[in-house]
């Protein structure tokens, strides 16, 4: 394996770790991580600029002490008085704890004095040398009576140096790094607080913001279950309080609707039913009662449909629109992994309305077949076969069409479209078919439609069965439009002959 691949993979393990952590984990990396990078640093550049004052200091001082020394004890070792300058010697090195050691050196450089500090514990001794210089004045003194310009009366003037010895100091900055030692210790100390500070609001801010989170995801999850009305309260302003307000709106919205929806459903449902029941039971005017049933159904369908399409799905899209709100306010401030996590939350709600929407849009097109008004009854039937067929892959269905059905009235082709509806939905639910055809046929000679719908799976025994309401719609929509109906289907082991369903009615021009 490549080396590169393998750095590729660990980059995407390490990606994929980061994808897995939590809200909290991602803020308490977020926090703790530069203000631990700040303490690590600030600790360093302390400790660094410590030991860089004690160097310089011990420079500064050991040159100030040695070039002092030098002059001040030119006197004494000129004249001769050794043991007030030992003694001298002896009181600056107690004074001065920077001082290991001071000699006194003669010309050629042998000690002549020698003072030495008690304390034992010095390290890093650094050692300075100057020579005490001895300086000789010569003063020309010259009568007011004599004129300078006679020979002999000149003496010599100036001055000239001689070196009389060395000074010879060894500096220790053990007690300059126990100060500064000291110092960095109260620094250090205040900087671990200042990050267990840190720290602390850190853990807190995190706690905060992934309880607020966690709500929104249970609020979230809960609407996608359907538990519209969620117990989410705006405790903080801002885009999280925003956030908090929109989705308590949009589940009061879609729980609104919702059980409009229902209840809107239930009593149209109510009617039919009473509608219908009322109609199977006057025999001589059945027929008429049956076809003003199936327009009635159809126009409560359509009206029905039309509520779906102006009211849930107006308020659908009004949800989407704010969840889009929401991930362009996200987007707007400073990218952080709250900021995405916001934006991924919206996008999900959005999501879910749209799922919502296509349901609604589905249920529409089941109540109002729109495309029957688009596509003509020989188009929407070719269109609904084509939709079984992709949508149950178990089953291949098949149409063929054979005629002109566009002068056919509205209420015919309804009626065969409903049919042939009927009779697929029934082939899915059944029949545990694996072939399909769907035969739509008109002639024109005849002025007749026939329609056939076969099917090669398990059949039923007519007899032995009591029809469901998938064929008894069937029947009295054919007994409504005045045709016949026929059912072939067997359901013996040896032979299974599966289901065909012929259909003949008269043809209504418009």
């Amino acid at each position: 394996m490549r080396p590169e691949s393998i750095g590729k993979r660990r980059v995407k393990y390490k990606l994929s770790l980061w994808r897995n952590w939590s809200i909290r984990q991602r803020l308490l990396l977020i926090t703790l991580l530069p203000v631990t990078y700040l303490f690590c640093m600030l600790v360093w550049h302390s400790y660094w600029l410590h030991s860089h004052e004690v160097d310089s200091e011990i420079e500064e001082r050991g040159k100030i002490i040695t070039k002092v020394l030098a002059r001040s004890s030119e006197y004494e070792l000129a004249t001769g008085r050794l043991s007030e300058l030992s003694l001298s010697l002896d009181s600056l090195v107690q004074s001065e704890h920077s001082i290991a050691s001071i000699d006194i050196l003669n010309v050629d450089k042998k000690i002549i004095l020698h003072s030495q500090s008690a304390d034992k514990e010095q390290f890093e001794l650094r050692a300075f040398d100057m020579p005490i210089i001895k300086r000789l004045i010569w003063i020309n003194v010259i009568p007011a009576q004599v004129d300078p310009s006679l020979p002999h009366e000149t003496m010599r003037s100036g001055n000239s140096a001689q070196i009389a010895g060395y000074v010879h100091v060894v500096m220790s900055p053990s007690d300059l790094q126990r100060k500064q030692k000291h110092r960095f210790s109260l620094e250090l100390m205040v900087a671990a607080l200042g990050l267990l500070i840190s720290g602390g609001l850190a853990i807190h801010l995190s706690r905060t913001l992934s309880a607020s989170f966690k709500t929104f995801i249970e609020a979230c999850r809960a609407i996608r279950k359907g538990n519209y009305p969620v117990q989410l309260e705006v405790s903080s302003g801002g885009e999280i309080g925003e956030l908090q307000a929109s989705i308590k709106e949009m589940a009061l919205s879609l729980q609104q609707s919702t059980h409009e929806l229902e209840n809107k459903v239930v009593q149209r449902t109510i009617e039919l039913e009473n509608s219908r029941n009322e109609a199977l039971k006057a025999n001589d005017e059945k027929r008429k009662l049956i076809q003003k049933v199936q327009n009635i159904v159809e126009e409560e369908r359509k009206s029905i449909a039309l509520e779906v399409h102006d009211e849930l799905n107006a308020a659908l899209i009004a949800a989407r629109l704010q969840a889009q709100r929401i991930a362009d306010l996200a987007a707007k401030i400073p990218e952080t992994p709250e900021s995405e996590e916001i934006t991924q939350h919206a996008l999900s709600i959005k999501q879910i309305t749209r799922n919502l929407y296509d349901n609604g849009r589905a249920l529409v097109r089941r109540l109002r077949p729109e495309v029957l008004d688009m596509l003509g009854l020989q188009g929407a039937v070719a269109e609904m076969v084509a939709s079984y067929s992709s949508t149950h892959p178990s089953c291949h269905f098949s149409c063929e069409v054979d005629g002109d059905f566009s002068g056919l009235d509205n209420v015919s082709a309804m009626s065969a479209y409903r049919i042939i509806q009927e009779a697929l939905s029934n082939i899915i639910k059944h029949a545990d078919a694996h072939q399909a055809q769907v035969l739509l046929q008109l002639d024109a000679d005849k002025n007749t439609v026939h329609v056939r719908i076969t099917d090669d799976g398990k059949g039923f025994v007519q007899n032995d069965i009591t029809e469901g309401i998938g064929l008894v719609g069937i029947r009295e929509r054919v007994f409504a439009l005045g045709g016949q109906i026929q059912i072939e289907s067997n359901n013996s082991a040896d032979q299974p002959s599966g289901t065909v369903i012929s259909i003949w009615f008269d043809a209504v021009r418009t």
